[in-house]
C-alpha cells in the first residue's frame, strides 16, 4: 500500500514539475524568442540604414571632390593666366593645395590638332556630343571615362578655355583615382566594403575584390531602382548591400556613378551575435534557477499535500479522531486548521447521526406512550445542547390538556398537566418548524414555568403530529439561545416525526390487540356456551390465573400469554357433545376418554395459527399433574409450562366453587383447603403458597387490573 502511495506521490509530482517548469518555462522561452528575433531584425534593419547612410555619404564625398576638382580646373582655366609645365610640375610630393596631388596629367588642347601637355602623361582629346558642347558652352565641367591599361577606368575631367569654341580649346585634367579613393575611404566605416560603379556597371574602384555574381546583382538591381539595398552570398559568406546613385548629368554631362555599400551579415550581427550568446545563458540560467527552485517548491508543497492526502484516506476509513499537522505558515497550513475542523465536524456530525439513529430505534421499539417518553427523555441530550426538555402528549379526548414529563436540573425529573388555551392550540397547529417562547410570556406559562423555575430564559416548541393532529409537543429549554439553534430544531422535528410513527405504532399494537382480545373472548364464549354450567368459565379461570401470575412478578409477555391462554384452553371442547358436558351423573370410562381428548384438540385448533403457536402448551397441558399422572401426556414438574400449571390451580379453583350439574359449589375455604392437600401430587407447590398468600377470594377473582396488564 505504500509503494503503491509512494507511486502515486511520485507521480503527481513528476507531473507538477512538469506543469510547473512548463508554466514557467513557456513565457521565458516565447519572449526570449520574440526577443532574440526582434534584435536580429533591428540588427539587420540598423545595419541596412547603416549601408544605406554610407552609400550615400560616399556619394556626397565623391560629389564634394569631384566640386573641389571643379575649383581648380576652373582657376587654371581663368582667361589670361598662364599654364606652364614650369610652374605645374607634376610632383606628387607638393602639398594638399597643389593641383598635382589631385590630378595626374593636365593638357591643353587648341585649334583642331593642337596640344600641349602641362604635366604627366598626355590626356586624350574627347570626342563631344552636341549635348556635351551645348553644356561646356555653357561654363560648366565635363567628366568622362575611358579604360586604363589595368582594366580600371580613368575619370577625366575638361573644361572649354574658349566658351564661345567650346570644342577648339579645351583644358583636360586626368583625376587622381588613388586621392580620389583614398578619399572615399576616410569616411567608409570599418568592416564595410564599397564599390564604385560607371555607366553600364563597370567597376571603378573596389575595396574588396567583387564576384561576378555581385557585380550582376547590383546591375539587375540598378535597372529595377537608382536606390536601393538587398541581400547576397559572395563565397561563403552573406552580405548585406545597399546601392545610392550619383547623377552627374547636370553638373558634368556624365552618367551617374553608382556607389555600392556591403556588409557580411557576421559583422552586421556581431552585436546581434553577443546578445544572442548573453541571452542563450540567460536563459540557461533561468531554467536551472526554475528547476531548482520549481523542485524545491515541489517538494515543500507535497509534504503537506502528502499529509493531508494521509488524513483524508483516514477519514475515509472512520478515524474522525486523525488530526493532521502542517507547519509551512502558508496556505497548506490554512487549509490543515481547516481540514483538522472539518474532521471535527464531521466526527460530531456522524455522531449526531449515529446518536439520532440509536434514539429513533429506541422510540420506534417502544410499546406504550410512557416507554416512548421516557426513551427521549434519557436520550434527547445527546443531540440537542439544551438544558431542559419537557415531551407532553395530548390526550385524544382532551387535545387541550397534556400529560407532561421535564428533565430538570433540580428536581431530575417531573410529571405535570399542561392546559393549553385556544390561542396558544391554534399556534401549535399552525406551524410545523419549532417556535421561539421567551421566559415571562403569557403564552405556554403552564408548560414552560418548570423550566423557568431553574433559569430557562428561552425556550422552542416543537409540535408532534399524527395525521395532521396535534398529538404532542416537545419543549426544549435553554439558559441563552446557541448560535446552531436552527440545528436543535431541525434534530427536535425529526425526534417529533419518530414519536408520531410511534405513537401511532403504539395505538394500532393497542387496537389490533383490542380486537385479538375481543375475538379470543368471542371464541372463549362459543365455547362456554354449549353448557349453561359452564358459561363465563374460561373469563374467570383466565382472571384467577392473571392475578396468581401477577403475584408471582410475571413479565407483561408472559401475562398476556397466561390471558390468551386461560382464555383459549378449553376450546377443544368444541369436539365435545353437550350430553358429556351436561352430564348430571358420574361419567363413564368411555365419557371420560372423550373429555380427555379435549386439550390435544384444543392443540390441533390452535396450530394453524402462527401467532398462538406459544399458546399450545398452556392449552396441551394444563390438565397435567405436577406428579405425573395428569393427561394427555403424563408429563411432570418443570416439563409442564409455567403457565400450564398456573392454570391449572386456576382451572380445578373455578371448577370447584362454581355449581355443576352434578353437584353445587364448594365453599371458598374448602376450595383453599382441597388446593393445599393436592400440592406436590396435581398442582405445583409454588403456585399453591401464592394462593394461600393471597387468600382472599375478591383479590383472587378481581379482574379490574386485567385490562392495564394487557392493553
Amino acid at each position: 500500500m505504500k509503494r503503491n502511495f509512494s507511486f502515486v506521490r511520485n507521480r503527481v509530482a513528476r507531473r507538477m514539475f512538469s506543469l510547473f517548469v512548463a508554466c514557467a518555462l513557456l513565457p521565458v522561452c516565447a519572449l526570449a524568442a520574440i526577443s532574440l528575433w526582434q534584435v536580429t531584425d533591428n540588427s539587420r534593419t540598423e545595419s541596412l540604414n547603416l549601408l544605406k547612410h554610407t552609400s550615400k555619404n560616399i556619394g556626397m564625398t565623391i560629389n564634394e571632390i569631384l566640386y573641389m576638382l571643379q575649383d581648380e580646373m576652373e582657376s587654371l582655366a581663368r582667361p589670361g593666366k598662364e599654364i606652364s609645365p614650369r610652374v605645374h610640375g607634376y610632383r606628387r610630393d607638393t602639398g594638399t593645395g597643389d593641383p598635382g596631388k589631385r590630378f595626374l596629367s593636365l593638357t591643353i588642347f587648341e585649334g583642331e590638332g593642337g596640344a600641349r601637355n602641362i604635366f604627366g602623361s598626355p590626356c586624350p582629346y574627347p570626342t563631344l556630343t552636341d549635348a556635351e558642347r551645348k553644356h561646356m558652352a555653357e561654363g560648366k565641367m565635363l567628366l568622362f571615362l575611358q579604360d586604363g591599361r589595368d582594366r580600371a577606368g580613368r575619370m577625366f575631367m575638361a573644361t572649354a578655355l574658349n566658351r564661345d569654341h567650346p570644342g577648339q580649346s579645351l583644358l583636360v585634367g586626368e583625376i587622381n583615382a588613388d586621392y580620389l579613393w583614398e578619399m572615399v575611404g576616410y569616411t567608409l566605416p570599418l568592416g564595410t566594403n564599397v564599390c564604385i560603379l560607371g555607366s553600364g556597371g563597370k567597376l571603378l574602384y573596389s575595396s574588396l575584390s567583387p564576384q561576378p555574381g555581385f557585380l550582376t546583382q547590383v546591375t539587375a538591381k540598378l535597372r529595377q531602382s537608382s536606390i536601393g539595398h538587398f541581400q547576397c552570398r559572395q563565397g561563403d559568406e552573406n552580405y548585406l548591400v545597399s546601392y545610392w546613385s550619383l547623377f552627374l548629368k547636370y553638373s558634368y554631362c556624365a552618367e551617374p556613378l553608382t556607389v555600392v555599400a556591403s556588409q557580411s551579415t557576421h559583422d552586421a550581427f556581431k552585436s546581434a551575435g553577443k546578445f544572442a550568446r548573453t541571452f542563450y545563458l540567460v536563459v540557461f540560467l533561468t531554467l536551472l534557477v526554475v528547476i531548482f527552485i520549481s523542485s524545491i517548491q515541489i517538494r515543500r508543497n507535497m509534504v503537506p499535500l502528502t499529509v493531508l492526502r494521509d488524513g483524508a484516506q483516514k477519514i475515509s476509513q472512520g478515524d474522525f479522531d486523525h488530526r493532521v499537522t502542517v507547519t509551512s505558515g502558508d496556505e497548506f497550513e490554512r487549509l490543515a486548521e481547516s481540514f483538522n475542523d472539518m474532521s471535527a465536524h464531521l466526527k460530531k456530525h456522524f455522531r449526531t447521526l449515529s446518536e439520532m439513529g440509536r434514539i429513533v430505534r429506541m422510540i420506534l421499539a417502544g410499546q406504550n406512550e410512557e416507554k416512548i417518553v421516557d426513551t427521549v427523555m434519557a436520550n434527547l441530550h445527546t443531540v440537542i445542547s439544551c438544558e431542559w426538555v419537557c415531551v407532553s402528549l395530548t390526550n385524544p379526548t382532551v387535545v387541550d390538556m397534556a400529560q407532561s414529563s421535564y428533565s430538570l436540573a433540580v428536581a431530575g425529573s417531573k410529571q405535570g398537566i399542561s392546559a393549553f388555551s385556544a390561542e396558544e392550540l391554534a399556534m401549535l397547529q399552525g406551524t410545523k418548524e419549532g417556535f421561539h417562547v421567551a421566559a415571562g410570556d403569557r403564552s405556554f406559562s403552564t408548560l414552560i414555568a418548570p423550566m423557568a423555575a431553574e433559569g430557562a430564559r428561552d425556550c422552542y416548541l416543537v409540535p408532534i403530529f399524527l395525521k395532521n393532529i396535534l398529538s404532542g409537543v416537545i419543549t426544549l429549554g435553554y439558559r441563552h439561545t446557541p448560535e446552531h439553534i436552527r440545528e436543535d430544531l431541525l434534530r427536535g422535528r425529526q425526534i417529533a416525526d419518530q414519536i408520531a410513527v410511534a405513537l401511532e405504532n403504539v395505538r394500532l399494537i393497542e387496537e389490533l390487540n383490542l380486537l385479538n382480545l375481543g375475538t379470543i373472548r368471542a371464541l372463549a364464549n362459543a365455547v362456554d356456551a354449549k353448557s349453561p354450567w359452564t358459561a363465563g368459565h374460561s373469563w374467570r379461570v383466565t382472571t384467577v390465573a392473571l392475578n396468581i401470575g401477577r403475584e408471582m412478578r410475571l413479565s407483561e409477555t408472559e401475562l398476556e400469554t397466561l390471558q390468551k391462554g386461560g382464555l383459549f384452553h378449553d376450546i377443544g371442547k368444541i369436539g365435545v357433545p353437550e350430553t358429556i358436558l351436561d352430564k348430571p351423573g358420574k361419567l363413564t370410562d368411555e365419557e371420560y376418554a372423550i373429555i380427555k381428548k379435549h386439550p390435544g384438540i384444543g392443540a390441533e385448533i390452535m396450530g394453524p395459527i402462527q401467532a398462538y403457536h406459544n399458546l399450545i402448551p398452556i392449552v396441551l397441558q394444563h390438565h397435567e399433574w405436577f406428579n405425573g399422572q395428569g393427561y394427555p401426556h403424563g408429563l411432570a414438574g418443570d416439563a409442564i409450562s409455567l403457565g400450564a400449571r398456573i392454570l391449572a390451580v386456576a382451572d380445578v379453583y373455578d371448577a370447584l366453587i362454581t355449581d355443576r350439574p352434578y353437584r353445587p359449589g364448594w365453599e371458598y375455604s374448602r376450595v383453599i383447603s382441597y388446593l393445599e392437600e393436592n400440592s406436590g401430587s396435581q398442582f405445583d407447590p409454588a403456585v399453591v403458597q401464592t394462593v394461600l398468600k393471597i387468600n382472599d377470594r375478591v383479590t383472587l377473582e378481581n379482574a379490574a387490573v386485567q385490562y392495564q396488564l394487557i392493553i
